[in-house]
């Protein structure tokens, strides 16, 4: 079992993914201060995407994010003792979608491909007869169609997943599978 807490650091707030064994158990996007908690309570591996300007010239964000990144990079392997693991976008890319050049949606949707498809990873079609109720009214029968849960198609493990959280997963899964499969990428 492989336990990895990913971020997608930014200038005031970051999103993050908690993995286990590579599939997100918990995962969020929160003040930059409430990392620091997250970092102490997890206790496992840091793996944070790495901050480029990829030939781009860069600006005072670009910099405070920097200078979060080494916060979290301190407490984690300094404080904490954790091992910290940096992955460049470039990188990222390439091992999801193949090409470096690909784009932030087609790293979601490699993501989501990864995962079973959108009905399997990120599911969660509520059900047409009760409207996700479970039940077709007050004082009715419970729904047959959908069996009482109220959906047609289950939550998948990627429901709910937006903004900074697809690329701190990217992230951490670029890293879990290069432990799985080290030939996979290199490091």
């Amino acid at each position: 079992m492989t336990h990895l807490l990913a971020i997608d650091p930014g200038t005031t707030k970051s999103g993050w993914v908690y993995l286990d064994d590579g599939m997100p158990l918990d995962y969020g996007w929160f003040d930059n201060e409430k990392i620091y908690e997250l970092i102490k309570s997890f206790g496992c591996p840091i793996v944070i995407e790495d901050v480029g300007h990829y030939g781009m010239p860069v600006g005072r964000d670009v910099f405070e994010t920097v200078r979060w990144t080494g916060r979290f990079d301190y407490l984690a392997a300094n404080v904490c003792k954790l091992k910290v693991i940096y992955i460049k976008r470039p990188d990222i890319k390439l091992h999801l979608c193949g090409s470096p050049r690909a784009n932030d949606s087609t790293v979601r949707q490699a993501i989501i491909d990864k995962f079973g498809g959108d009905q399997v990873a990120v599911g969660g079609k509520k059900c047409i007869v009760c409207k996700g109720k479970g039940w077709a009214g007050r004082g009715r029968p419970p729904c047959s169609e959908c069996n009482q849960t109220g959906w047609e198609t289950a939550p998948g493990p990627l429901r709910g997943i937006s903004g900074h959280v697809w690329s701190a997963l990217a992230a951490g899964l670029t890293h879990h599978d290069s432990l799985t499969d080290p030939d996979e990428m290199p490091m």
